[in-house]
């Protein structure tokens, strides 16, 4: 998972200004979730996050090697970022996805960029 997130950061950098914040969310759906309703709901999420002030990106990638789901959304400020996190506990539409997502596998945590490399 190092390599992934290292990767996902790298891919970003040449865009990556110093006030940038990076929310990084790991995550399983529930067993009974099949992969076509996964890629539906992840999609459906990219709707209800663009509402908020300050997102400037938004990817995801799916592992299904060990079926786990990285969320990547590049913020303008931390502070915004956690505006978007509390104000999303409280959109239905939202709700309706994260009932669907194993709550015992998500890591979810604000990055800023320290360093990186490039070829």
């Amino acid at each position: 998972m190092k390599l992934l997130l290292g990767g996902l950061l790298m891919l970003n950098s040449n865009f990556a200004l110093t006030t940038d914040v990076f929310e990084i969310v790991s995550l399983k759906f529930k067993d009974e979730v099949k992969f076509d309703e996964q890629k539906k709901l992840m999609s459906d999420l990219s709707g209800i996050i663009l509402k908020f002030d300050g997102i400037k990106s938004r990817e995801y990638f799916y592992s299904p090697e060990n079926g786990r789901w990285i969320d990547f959304v590049v913020w303008s400020d931390v502070k915004l970022a956690k505006k978007a996190s509390e104000a999303v506990m409280n959109d239905a539409s939202a709700g309706t996805v994260f009932m669907k997502i194993d709550e015992k596998t998500m890591i979810f945590s604000h990055y800023e960029k320290v360093g990186g490399v490039k070829k």
